[in-house]
């Protein structure tokens, strides 16, 4: 597989609660055979945890590892500050329904979400909706006003209840590329 190498030092990815989830630990796997030297720090919901061993995630991830937790006993401090660790970007890979529709108004319930609303740092947005109606369309519009906030490119998938496709942003190679511009257009020009 062809996969553009992030441009930075470090990343985080935030794992939020869909079937795709199962599928993180390989594209992290991938990502540090790809970039060998890049730190991956990584957040997980509650209920992507259902999908997904944080225990795994914790061994193949070579940053801070922590669930989406006030409870956590390793939650980074600088989460509260919209860091991690040194990362210059956040992909929501997969991002759920659940998880735009509260970051697009402006909830803070959680310590990553309380992170990506404070940060000015970019966000990529790798989405796995199951379906869009007005209120959806509606929430969506209102993240891409956030000049930090992207939406990685949609590819075609494979739904896991049905086996039936649809155009999904569950694409963490077009999420570099996307992320590695955002990236870019923070910096300052020398």
């Amino acid at each position: 597989m062809n996969m553009e190498q992030f441009e930075g030092a470090e990343l985080h990815l935030h794992i939020t609660g869909s079937i795709s989830a199962a599928l993180v630990p390989w594209w992290i796997h991938l990502l540090r055979q790809v970039q060998p030297g890049l730190t991956v720090n990584v957040s997980v919901t509650r209920s992507a945890a259902r999908f997904v061993a944080v225990r795994s995630l914790r061994h193949l991830a070579n940053g801070q590892v922590w669930t989406d937790s006030w409870d956590e006993a390793g939650l980074p401090p600088e989460v509260n500050s919209g860091e991690s660790g040194n990362s210059e970007c956040f992909i929501i890979f997969p991002a759920t329904l659940d998880t735009l529709m509260r970051l697009s108004q402006g909830r803070a319930d959680s310590p990553a979400l309380l992170m990506l609303q404070v940060t000015t740092r970019p966000i990529v947005i790798a989405d796995t909706l199951p379906g869009s109606n007005e209120i959806v369309e509606s929430n969506l519009r209102n993240l891409r006003l956030r000049s930090n906030i992207g939406f990685a490119p949609r590819v075609t998938g494979v739904r896991a209840s049905d086996r039936s496709t649809a155009e999904v942003g569950f694409n963490l190679p077009g999420a570099i590329t996307l992320a590695n511009e955002m990236v870019e257009k923070g910096r300052p020009r020398e």
